[in-house]
């Protein structure tokens, strides 16, 4: 991280955003530091008394795709009609937004894991946090949607919401793949019966 007492010469936070997306469309281990330093402009002394190292700007990276995702989910769970119908539309979005070429990157988050899979324990730890991060988000709906009457309250709301992040991870593949929408339709729906 930045040390106190020097001006910085270029934004960070348009740093951060540049990087977060060369790391989201290539890959940590695809992205060089060079590809890094050539994205934001930055010599190598400006980056490492920023950031410290590639891994540590990887993290800020994540984070802030983290945050930014769960400040999205948490805003329209709170204007969902109920906590079903933000599953629902989550779902729904999720196969709209399939022409968009941001959605078809894939999840950020998901697109990591894959990747530091039995590899790095270290960035799969990471990885980790973050998906428990937005599991919660579902957790929270799906105990909204129990207290509300529209899902049953003997469903295990943990258990449901991992079930449900893990579909999501599943479709977002899928819709990176291109499969047929018709295809991606029919698994939403089924997914949906698990909250009957």
């Amino acid at each position: 991280m930045k040390k106190p007492g020097r001006p910085l010469e270029y934004d960070l936070e348009e740093v951060l955003e540049i990087a977060m997306h060369l790391f989201w469309r290539n890959g940590y281990e695809a992205t060089t530091l060079q590809d890094l330093l050539n994205a934001t402009n930055l010599t190598k002394s400006s980056f490492y008394y920023a950031f410290g190292n590639k891994y540590q700007l990887f993290e800020q990276c994540l984070v802030r795709y983290r945050e930014r995702q769960v400040a999205q989910m948490q805003l329209e769970l709170r204007q969902a009609a109920s906590g079903r119908a933000f599953v629902e539309n989550f779902l729904r979005q999720l196969v709209n937004a399939a022409d968009v070429s941001e959605r078809q990157q894939g999840c950020f988050v998901m697109n990591m894991a894959t990747e530091f899979a039995g590899r790095n324990p270290v960035g799969s730890g990471a990885v980790t946090n973050a998906s428990i991060r937005l599991t919660k988000v579902f957790q929270s709906a799906i105990e909204r949607g129990q207290a509300e009457g529209v899902i049953p309250e003997q469903k295990n709301s943990e258990a449901l919401a991992y079930f449900l992040f893990n579909c999501i991870t599943g479709l977002r593949t899928m819709i990176k793949a291109k499969v047929d929408p018709v295809k991606i339709n029919a698994i939403v729906a089924i997914t949906l019966t698990s909250f009957e």
